[in-house]
């Protein structure tokens, strides 16, 4: 099953006691809302966001990499959102089987450049990559390996 961008909003993020935070795209940044349909992503988790896109070689190979060495971590409070800016859905299809991906956890938002997820992230600037974010929706770190994921969520485990 995959699963594609929608209406439906879902809101990263919220206040801490207090304290006012900035929306944007760097660590201690309040990430940007993203609307994904069938994605909960106010919970008691960290979520590693990653944005790619097949014509992107090393941003797929990243989305791979990154899925399938967290998959088999045991890090439970951690879930993985892969959003995928293919505008072909096929291709996007065809990539999530020959990189033998979980499709629960990737999204394909076929508005590709000119989706506002794509815009929010300022992915034309930044490019391709990945986010860190803490279950309060701050933004904890930037274009992380597996390893620094681990390291952050479990810094008693030595590699």
């Amino acid at each position: 099953m995959f699963l594609f961008a929608a209406l439906i909003p879902v809101f990263i993020g919220s206040s801490i006691k207090g304290k006012t935070f900035t929306k944007g795209i760097s660590p201690g940044d309040l990430a940007p809302e993203i609307h994904l349909q069938g994605v909960n992503l106010t919970n008691d988790n960290y979520v590693l966001i990653q944005f790619w896109a097949v014509y992107d070689g090393e941003s797929r190979k990243q989305n791979a990499l990154l899925n399938n060495k967290i998959s088999r971590s045991d890090l439970d409070n951690m879930q993985v959102i892969s959003i995928s800016f293919d505008e072909k859905k096929s291709v996007f299809e065809q990539a999530i089987k020959a990189d033998k991906l979980d499709a629960c956890n990737q999204y394909n938002v076929d508005a590709g450049r000119t989706s506002e997820i794509y815009k929010n992230f300022h992915l034309n600037k930044v490019g391709f990559g990945n986010l860190l974010i803490n279950p309060e929706g701050i933004i904890v770190a930037r274009n992380v390996s597996s390893e620094q994921v681990i390291k952050i969520l479990k810094p008693n485990v030595v590699f």
